[in-house]
């Protein structure tokens, strides 16, 4: 197992590493994602939409890799379909 730690990095900054790095071919790729795009704007559509180009570009850099994204934060003003259209498309 590799484990990769990007403390601070926020989703749009992690998708471009992933697209830089050679990361090799995973098994299973989990990314983990918090609170610090929040920080940066109120604007939650902004959020999410980085976090869907993330996943996607997950997906199609380790297209033999199971992809899982972890630790979505939820807000009482966020919708879970939102959240669940991020991690099933």
């Amino acid at each position: 197992m590799k484990v990769e730690c990007f403390p601070g990095i926020r989703t749009e900054q992690l998708q471009r590493v992933t697209e830089k790095r050679d990361l090799g071919s995973p098994d299973s790729v989990i990314i983990h994602v918090r609170t610090n795009n929040l920080r940066r704007t109120g604007n939650l559509d902004y959020v999410m939409g980085d976090i869907y180009d993330l996943v996607n570009t997950a997906k199609y850099k380790f297209s033999a890799s199971r992809v899982v994204l972890s630790g979505m934060l939820w807000r009482g003003d966020m919708s879970w379909r939102r959240i669940e259209a991020v991690t099933t498309n």
